[in-house]
């Protein structure tokens, strides 16, 4: 089973429809014990990164969101979208002054483009593939993927970035930790290469 984890935002059934072609189980839920029970885990992201946490922090029984995620990504693959890439850091400048930060998963911050023409950076931009993961399986190297974004996410430790994009200057655009993975690009609308990889994700063992 795949559970795509539900948390009040928007664009939940574009990346359902997109996984539905290659798998037949999916489930869109914020239910702790069917994320544990889950094969793989995908985090999708629109919205507000402080707005957001403050939905992943509020229990639901026994757990909180944040919580469930935490214990969930030490087990099974899972998949970091646009914000839900960005969760995954420890804390970022959209929420200001505000110390509350995001996941904990991946040591970084989260920071907004500066110096750039137009923000949010949206639209298609390739992708310089930096490191060799299963994600990238049957993609060419600066294949271009959908952008909607204002801010980037800067890892502390350079070896988990998998891919690179540039707007105004390169930032990590892929992220691959063991078995997470995340995406600052949307591949469920990103045509044929993006399906690409949610195949590939969804082929994981």
């Amino acid at each position: 089973m795949i559970a795509i984890i539900d948390y009040n935002a928007g664009n939940l059934r574009s990346i359902k429809k997109a996984v539905e072609l290659y798998s037949n189980n999916i489930v869109i839920t914020n239910d702790p014990e069917t994320i544990f029970s889950a094969d793989k885990i995908i985090l999708p992201g629109v919205g507000n990164f402080g707005s957001v946490m403050q939905n992943l922090s509020i229990k639901n029984g026994e757990y909180s969101l944040k919580e469930v995620i935490g214990k969930a990504v030490e087990n099974v693959p899972f998949l970091g979208i646009c914000l839900g890439m960005q969760l995954l850091m420890e804390q970022s400048e959209e929420c200001g002054d505000s110390k509350d930060g995001g996941l904990g998963i991946i040591k970084g911050d989260v920071l907004k483009f500066k110096g750039v023409e137009k923000i949010p950076h949206m639209g298609w931009n390739n992708v310089e593939q930096v490191k060799d993961i299963p994600l990238f399986e049957g993609i060419k190297n600066n294949e271009y993927f959908y952008f909607v974004h204002s801010y980037f996410v800067n890892p502390s430790n350079a070896d988990v970035i998998a891919g690179v994009s540039d707007y105004g200057n390169k930032f990590a655009c892929v992220l691959n930790k063991d078995n997470i993975y995340a995406t600052q690009f949307h591949p469920e609308k990103s045509g044929n290469a993006g399906l690409k990889m949610i195949e590939n994700f969804v082929e994981l063992i």
